[in-house]
């Protein structure tokens, strides 16, 4: 995989999650932790399992500037790590966030 191809996946994704696991079994407390939130709030997103294909997790570092996962993509924009998407979450701005995406895609 190269930037190239994580762009494509950002880009043509309204929430996308680069995690270590998949959305039934991640694989470390920080991606559960992320997946949950979004379980939570209820709408559509994907996951990327960076331990599936080893060209992922440089892909996505080059791509993104950010060296940890779990990394959070809405709409494009880098949201952060599970730390960031957790204040937010309690804050109550990431749900804002997700419903804007599909309010703009519905009306």
């Amino acid at each position: 995989m190269s930037p190239e191809d994580i762009k494509n996946l950002v880009e043509s994704n309204k929430i996308i999650l680069f995690t270590k696991g998949t959305k039934d079994q991640p694989m470390c407390g920080f991606s559960h932790h992320t997946i949950e939130v979004f379980n939570q709030i209820g709408k559509p997103f994907e996951c990327i399992d960076i331990f599936s294909d080893p060209s992922v997790r440089p892909a996505l570092v080059e791509y993104s500037s950010w060296p940890t996962t779990p990394q959070v993509f809405i709409k494009g924009e880098l949201i952060g790590g599970c730390d960031i998407t957790m204040e937010l979450f309690q804050s109550g701005e990431l749900q804002k966030k997700v419903e804007a995406v599909f309010a703009a895609t519905e009306a």
